[in-house]
């Protein structure tokens, strides 16, 4: 192979490589730690149904062009209540929650399964354990059947924010939610209430620049040739 051959299938190759790594891959999720981390004009959940009541699991609410649904582990209804009618925790007075317990002194019925139909680029959500002593939740962000990320968040008889976004194109399709407790009370696991979700659309995903590429690959290619060129002009001058 010549010398210019050799320079020029270097740099189609050089090309080829460059827009592979250009193309964005899935790299997981980063945990979001407060409400003001996530993007502003995402959408919020309202939960249907009167406080001190149930309501069906799944619940199924269509929000902001998505369809958003809620399952406890255990049982086919969720406890719906609003702070200081039917959970009295420290959120905000009349904010809306899902309770994963049916009533006072039961077991709780989490973990809570969260399943956007649409997959959205980051969440977040205000919790609460349900119990005296020690808490922590643990939430695990899926896309599809590819787990994203594993985090925890203390909860220690406060509220605590559980979120998360997706990186580099990937997006967020299932969020499982557990809250423990040192209570030695069995019915304090996965015993917790949230507040309504709040949710952003997936980011734009990186697009690859191959006009770049090309002007590369065209500049070395203009080099070898001036090479040549030179290489020639050398050799007749010896002639």
């Amino acid at each position: 192979m010549s010398p210019l051959r050799r320079i020029l299938f270097a740099s189609l190759a050089l090309a080829v490589l460059s827009l592979a790594a250009a193309i964005p891959t899935y790299a997981g999720a980063v945990q979001l730690l407060t409400s003001a981390q996530l993007t502003t004009g995402g959408s919020t959940t309202d939960y249907p149904g009167n406080p001190n009541t149930n309501v069906p699991s799944p619940l199924i609410i269509n929000v902001g062009g998505n369809t958003v649904t809620f399952t406890v582990a255990v049982g086919n209804t969720i406890f719906r209540a609003d702070q200081g009618n039917g959970f009295d925790g420290n959120f905000a007075p009349g904010t809306e929650l899902l309770v994963t317990f049916t009533g006072d002194g039961t077991p709780g019925t989490g973990p809570l399964t969260i399943n956007f139909a649409t997959g959205v680029g980051e969440f977040g959500i205000g919790a609460q354990n349900n119990a005296v002593g020690t808490g922590l939740f643990t939430f695990s962000v899926f896309n599809n059947a590819t787990l994203l990320g594993t985090f925890t968040q203390p909860g220690n008889g406060f509220i605590s924010f559980l979120g998360a976004r997706a990186t580099d194109g990937d997006v967020i399709t299932r969020v499982t939610i557990s809250g423990s407790s040192t209570d030695t009370d069995p019915n304090a696991q996965n015993n917790f209430a949230v507040a309504p979700l709040t949710f952003g659309a997936a980011a734009p995903a990186a697009i690859p620049e191959p006009t770049t590429m090309l002007l590369l690959s065209t500049g070395l290619v203009g080099v070898a040739a001036k090479a040549r060129k030179r290489r020639q002009a050398r050799k007749s001058e010896e002639v």
